[in-house]
This record gives structure tokens, sequence and C-alpha cells, in this order.
């Protein structure tokens, strides 16, 4: 079970607890829970417990169960409805234990606020809780009241910005080893071309070029007049003509061998990813791509990768690289929610000057919905 879903689990089951005791108790007409500001009528029942659906309908709007896409907005009125909800409710219970629902407010803020402004409205909420229930019924322990609650909301904002952090630090961390797998996968091909070619050029410049003087030096030696070592000559020269002609096969297959995986180094590049759902759709031989193309196009997506994780709020991407004539398309789109224009940082300005270096284009549309960014590349197979 994922930490978020216990802590869903968690915060239902304490807003179960809450209502079913605040609701037994004024049915029962308990003076401990109820403070008696309202009577028990239909209509105040019904009142009641929609404050309380109010308070957990407002919950789910800004946790990140119901809410994967982390849209700001939606989550700050979701707080707002849930606060609403528990300021209405101390005007009827007692702020003892109301005051543990907006704990569970506090516990979300830091996913909204900084944490200075988390602990201020974590501090500022009990002692709205504690006023409310003081000025309506005059009960004792206000101060009591309101400083433990300050102190058990510090707590609760305080341990939830750490889990966020933590969390924040441990997706970037991910990120990082899932770009390094895949720059490892491409400095091992590189490597390994890169040594093909070393072995072909010293098999062709040495034992090719001695392999030749054999051969010559063979053919003037079937010129001479011995007869009886002419038959030997012949066929040495033969087997010389073989080991050439071997040579120069093994020579050939070594530099056309030049796998460059650059499809499994993007597929290491955007695999599970938290909270995003990336599609991959490559229809093209990737292997024939020379090494700078197959570069510069890994460099595109681990960028856009990069982005839609910091930048777009979304929760799917698509990557399709196809060739469309005589160019190479790299496509990238999330579905986002962005209403500001793209500013070209360090990372869009380095990738525009990858593309250019190569004779590509580049180009971004923004929706409200949506981001696509196109890479054209000149395509051929050196």
């Amino acid at each position: 079970m994922k930490t978020e879903d216990g802590g869903l689990i968690l915060a239902i089951t304490t807003w179960t607890a809450v209502m079913l005791l605040c609701l037994v108790n004024w049915f029962n007409g308990n003076t401990d829970i109820n403070l008696r500001a309202m009577e028990l009528t239909p209509l105040n029942i019904v009142i009641v417990t929609s404050l309380f659906l109010l308070f957990i309908i407002g919950y789910l709007l800004h946790g990140d169960t119901f809410n994967k896409g982390f849209i700001p907005p939606r989550n700050a009125l979701g707080l707002w409805l849930s606060g609403i909800a528990t300021a209405a409710l101390c005007t009827v219970f007692h702020f003892g234990f109301i005051g543990i629902l907006a704990i569970i407010i506090v516990a979300q803020l830091p996913r909204l606020y900084s944490l200075k402004r988390a602990l201020i409205i974590g501090c500022l909420l009990p002692i709205i809780g504690a006023s409310i229930a003081y000025l309506t019924t005059g009960l004792p322990y206000f101060f009591e009241n309101a400083l433990l609650f300050c102190l058990f909301n510090s707590f609760a904002a305080m341990s939830s910005h750490r889990f966020i952090t933590e969390q924040a630090e441990k997706r970037i961390y991910q990120q990082l080893v899932r770009e390094l797998k895949a720059t490892q996968l491409l400095l091992s091909n590189t490597s390994k071309r890169d040594e093909r070619l070393r072995v072909a050029r010293d098999l062709h410049d040495s034992l090719g070029h001695n392999l030749t003087a054999l051969s010559l030096q063979l053919e003037v030696a079937s010129h001479q007049t011995q007869d009886l070592i002419k038959p030997h000559i012949q066929q040495a020269k033969f087997i010389a003509n073989s080991l050439l002609s071997d040579v120069r096969k093994t020579v050939s297959d070594i530099r056309e061998n030049q796998d460059f995986q650059l499809e499994q180094a993007i597929v290491l590049l955007t695999q599970d990813i938290p909270n995003l759902q990336v599609k991959l759709k490559i229809d093209c031989q990737t292997n024939l791509l020379n090494i700078r193309l197959a570069t510069v196009i890994f460099r595109c997506v681990q960028e856009a990768i990069t982005n839609v994780i910091k930048h777009a709020n979304a929760t799917e991407c698509s990557v399709s690289l196809e060739l469309a004539q005589e160019h190479l398309l790299l496509c990238i789109s999330d579905n986002g929610t962005s209403i500001h224009k793209v500013k070209f940082g360090n990372g869009l300005q380095g990738m525009t000057e990858r593309v250019r270096l190569i004779d590509g284009s580049l180009s971004i549309e923004n929706l409200p919905k949506a981001c696509k960014l196109t890479v054209s590349f000149p395509w051929s197979k050196d």
C-alpha cells in the first residue's frame, strides 16, 4: 500500500470517528460535546451532516488520491471548503473534538504553501476555532485549548513538509537514475562502436597491408623459371588472396555493425516515472541513425521529459519518433494545464542549439490543456 493511500485511509477513519462521536453524543444530549447551540431538529441534523460532508469533500479535492494532476486552484478551493466546514462545526460542537479535523487540514497545507505560511495558518486555525467556541458558549480553558492545538498543528505541518520534501527529492533522484542508466547505455554503445572502428582500421592498415604485400611478392615469384617451385607458389598465392578476402569481409562487417541502441535508452529514460504515464511510439529503425543525430534525439527527449515533470502538471505524456519523407520527426506532447507562455530557459535554449547544429528545427505549441513539442531532423543513413 502506498503512503498516500495510507494517509487517505487514516484521514477518512479519523473524520468518521469524529463525526460519529459528535452526532451520537448530540442525539444522546451529552453536553460535554454538544454546545447546545442548535436544537436537535431534522433541519439542523441535515445542516450538521452537510458540514461534515463538506469537510471530507474538500479534503478529497486537495488530496493526492483523487487529484493526481495536482492543480493548485482546485487544491486551494478544497482546502478552504474544509476550513469553512470546520469553523462552522465549532459553533455546534466542542472545539476539543472539531480541532482534530483542523489537524487533517494543516497536514495538507505544505502541499500548497511554504512551511512558514503553513505554520502561521496552522496556528491561526485553533485560535479562531477556540475563539468561536468561547464567544458562543463561554467555555473555559480557551487559552489551553488554543495552545495545545497550535502545537499539534505545528508538528503536523512540519512532519508533512518533511515528507513532501523527501518525496520531491526521491522523484528527482529517480529521474536522475533513469537518465544515468540511459546515458550509460548510449556511452556503452558509443565505446563499442569506436572499438569496432579501431579494430577495423588496425586490421586494414596492418594485416591487410602485409597480406597485399605477400600477394605481390608471390606474384613476382610465380614468374620465375623453376618449375618445381611454381605449383607451391601458386598455392601460397591462392591462400594469401583468400586471407585478404576474409580480412576485407571482416572489416566490412565490423563497419556495418553500428548498432546504437537509441530506442532502449529512451525506454530506460521514460519508464516508471511516478504520476506520469509515458506512451512511447518509434516507427523507424534507430540503428540506422548516425551517432550524432541519435545523441541529439536522446537529449531532446531527456530535456522534454524533465520539463513535463517539473512544469506541466501532467499525468500523461506521449513520445513519438517517425520518418516523414526526408525528415525525422520527434513529437512530445502532454496533457498538462498551463496558461503561461513557454519561456526558453537554459534547457530549451540548449535543446534548440543542439537541433540547429544538425540543421534541424524546433517548435512548441502551448495550449490550455496540452503542450506539444515538435523537432524535425534531416534524415540520412550516414
